[in-house]
């Protein structure tokens, strides 16, 4: 009879140890694919917000009509608990809020856009200025800061 030499267990071993590479690789991987496709579907989100402000915008200077402006102005709801934190980081000037509109699910539902608000956070737009923020900010993977504002 032939005496085994043991390299049935080693190979075992580093099955065990390759496959253990593999799935954490592959979670890493996949983290990395899912935590990109959510910064550019709030990217995505914000730039049809920004597009569908330009319009309505442009459709209150012709109809100087003030009925085509959504939201509610940022400086009426310093209360709700969201809003306030995010004026807590002075990313808006004080004395431009009255500019600024803070758009609820409602709001983003009237403008016929298929974006719905993050999940404890709100756009915020400038009409004026074509600026969209969110209230939850995202990270910057080049600068590695937080960012709020879609041209950030």
């Amino acid at each position: 009879m032939k005496k085994e030499s043991g390299m049935g267990l080693l190979a075992i071993i580093f099955i065990i140890v390759l496959i253990i590479v593999l799935v954490v690789l592959g979670y890493y991987t996949v983290k990395k694919i899912t935590k990109d496709k959510k910064l550019e579907d709030i990217k995505a989100n914000m730039l049809l917000i920004q597009g569908k402000c330009k319009i309505l915008e442009e459709n209150t200077k012709v109809n100087k009509n003030e009925d085509n402006i959504l939201g509610k102005k940022v400086s009426d709801m310093k209360e709700d608990q969201i809003v306030a934190q995010f004026l807590e980081k002075n990313i808006i000037p004080e004395d431009k809020l009255d500019k600024y509109y803070v758009l609820s699910n409602e709001d983003l539902n009237n403008m016929e856009i298929d974006v719905q608000n993050e999940e404890n956070s709100y756009y915020i737009v400038n009409y004026e200025e074509d600026s969209v923020y969110i209230t939850k900010g995202y990270m910057n993977e080049e600068t590695n800061e937080i960012v709020y504002k879609l041209e950030e």
